[in-house]
């Protein structure tokens, strides 16, 4: 009998030893999903659906997303907010909201734009942010050069949420090449 129970708590130690490694292993895995092409960053806040602020080391940095535009969501550039630009800044908000984020230069892009802002892709949690909001019809392709890293699937995602009429695809002539129809 009692070494049925020295055996049995031989299986019951072993298994937890495993389990415990293998949660171990887990939270390692999690904390590291930063790729070599890919540099962390902490967000700061959500200025609109395609800028952010974030920090890059201990540097707070404007981060303008690379390949997609969203309407506007302040009165400042267009006298009110667009159709869908509240909705795809709040959406970007609670999109990132507790994510492990990290940033990715394009080769084919220069890395600031003309008003200082960082041109990157944006990850959470290892997800591109840009194709996120092209699927939920938030944001348009846009700004490309032809030789952009992500623009195919990015233009895949754009064909699906028009032809599912998502969000800025549900109103006609709304989405132009350059912009959105005022």
């Amino acid at each position: 009998m009692k070494l049925n129970k020295k055996i049995i708590s031989g299986i019951i130690a072993l298994i937890l030893f495993f389990t415990g490694s293998y949660v171990i292993e887990q939270e390692e895995e999690k904390s590291t999903t930063v790729t070599n092409d890919q540099v962390a960053v902490e967000l700061e806040r959500v200025i609109d659906g395609d800028t952010i602020v974030i920090t890059e080391n201990n540097e707070e940095k404007k981060l303008r997303l690379l390949l997609i535009d969203t309407p506007e969501s302040s009165t400042t550039k267009t006298g009110s907010a667009q159709p869908y630009g509240v909705e795809a800044k709040n959406f970007l908000k609670n999109f990132l909201k507790g994510k492990e984020l990290a940033i990715e230069y394009d080769p084919s892009h220069e890395k600031m734009d003309d008003y200082e802002r960082v041109l990157a892709y944006l990850y959470a949690d290892n997800e591109l942010v840009q194709e996120v909001l092209v699927e939920e019809g938030l944001a348009r392709v846009g700004y490309e050069n032809g030789d952009d890293l992500y623009l195919e699937r990015l233009e895949e995602a754009e064909q699906k949420a028009s032809a599912a009429e998502a969000n800025i695809w549900s109103i006609k002539g709304y989405v132009k090449e350059y912009g959105f129809n005022k």
